[in-house]
């Protein structure tokens, strides 16, 4: 990223004084263009074809589809447990009386 900013802004300035005038402008496209050739001929040590290589091989066989849908938090009834089922209000007896119905807190005795 540092390379590329120092080329950025370096080739930046030789545009800005280019541009001036339609002589520099021409002279520059053609520099350009064969800079660009030199560039490509040349091989770092093989670095930049495997990147390139790397590059290619991880876009290529990856598919990204959408994700599963999910329902929304609290959509829905809460399943019970066997045993919150067995403890439903009708079955409860009364600590005090023994009767079923009511507990502790509101028996009449």
């Amino acid at each position: 990223m540092a390379r590329h900013g120092v080329l950025a802004h370096k080739a930046s300035l030789i545009v800005d004084d280019a541009s001036l005038t339609a002589v520099r402008s021409t002279f520059l496209m053609d520099e350009f263009e064969g800079l660009h050739l030199r560039v490509k001929e040349i091989d770092d040590g093989d670095i930049i074809g495997s990147m390139r290589h790397s590059s290619t091989t991880h876009e290529e066989g990856h598919t990204i589809h959408d994700p599963s849908t999910v329902r929304a938090k609290g959509c829905g009834k809460r399943l019970k447990l066997s045993k919150e089922k067995s403890m439903s209000k009708g079955n409860r007896q009364c600590r005090t009386c023994g009767q079923t119905g009511h507990d502790k807190r509101t028996c009449s005795q």
